[in-house]
This record gives structure tokens, C-alpha cells and sequence, in this order.
């Protein structure tokens, strides 16, 4: 799995319901691209906000920024926002599902083949 966190620029007051708005009509667009696993909008205490973004590879991540509603989405941000945010990538090397995962919502298995198997102490994922 790739993971890409983008910090957006401070958002004035006036164009918060506008920024949010504009999240969500940007995940409508983005909906149906190949690889796109998730997209979530998180405030942090201070009102700042990141984007946390999850993609099969790194290779559907890029992409999806040669896509036709990527050009769309990010006019319409520049609307709202004097600035673009910054994007840091990462691949997860292991992950650790939760019971919730993998009792009836999976296997278990971690998304990166070579990562070790993560059980869930005292749950239904334990060996």
C-alpha cells in the first residue's frame, strides 16, 4: 500500500465551507480511479488540515495525477486556496489490522507481502 499525507496552506475562516465542500466533491470525482483505496479529510487541533490519501502502489498514486479530474480538482482548489498543498509518500512496510479488519472483514494479511503477519492479542485474528 502507498500513502500520501498533503498538508493544505492555512484555509481563511471565509472559505471553510468552501474547502470542505470542495474535499468532498473532489472525492466524488476520484471515485472510480484504478487503485484509489481511500481519501480522508483530518483537522488537526490548530484547524490546519491533511489530506490522507491510500493507493495500492506508488505506481496507481502517480497515476491518478495524470488523470482528466485531477486538472479539474485542483483548479477548482486554487478558487479557495492561494497556495498548493505539500505531499509526503510513504509505503507501508507492515501493517497491523485490528480485530475489526480481520474478524469478518478479511484475513488479516498485511497489504506489503514481505511485512510479518500482525495478530491481534486476545482477538479472533490470534494464531
Amino acid at each position: 500500500m502507498h500513502i500520501a499525507l498533503a498538508r493544505f496552506p492555512a484555509v481563511p475562516a471565509e472559505q471553510d465551507a468552501d474547502f470542505r465542500a470542495w474535499f468532498a466533491w473532489s472525492n466524488d470525482e476520484l471515485r472510480d480511479t484504478a487503485g484509489l483505496r481511500a481519501r480522508r479529510l483530518l483537522q488537526a487541533p490548530d484547524g490546519s488540515y491533511t489530506a490522507l490519501v491510500e493507493h495500492e502502489s506508488a505506481d496507481t498514486f502517480a497515476a491518478m495525477h495524470t488523470a482528466g479530474p485531477v486538472d479539474r480538482i485542483h483548479e477548482r482548489l486554487g478558487r479557495i486556496l492561494t497556495d498548493a498543498p505539500m505531499a509526503t509518500k510513504y509505503d507501508v512496510v507492515v501493517d497491523y489490522p485490528t480485530a475489526a479488519r480481520c474478524c469478518g472483514g478479511g484475513d488479516g494479511a498485511s497489504s506489503h507481502e514481505d511485512a510479518p503477519q500482525a495478530r491481534v492479542s486476545g482477538g479472533c485474528c490470534r494464531s
